[in-house]
């Protein structure tokens, strides 16, 4: 009993799109690996203030809570 049309693995072409997928992950994979960064990636690091950006400066906070006056 056939429920409608071809299902995704009925169709010769889901192989194809796996490997694709495996294919396009490696490459990602490997531009990470040697140091490239993604368009978002470095979008984000140039809106980001400078203040903020992760391991500027350990000892930094927005607020003196070490103040008693406070």
């Amino acid at each position: 009993m056939s429920l409608g049309g071809s299902g995704p693995l009925e169709s010769g072409d889901w192989q194809a799109r796996i490997d694709k997928f495996a294919t396009q992950a490696d490459a990602a994979r490997a531009a990470r690996l040697a140091g490239h960064k993604s368009l978002f990636r470095r979008l984000l690091e140039r809106l980001r203030p400078y203040r903020q950006e992760p391991g500027s400066d350990p000892q930094s906070t927005y607020g003196n809570f070490g103040d008693p006056g406070r």
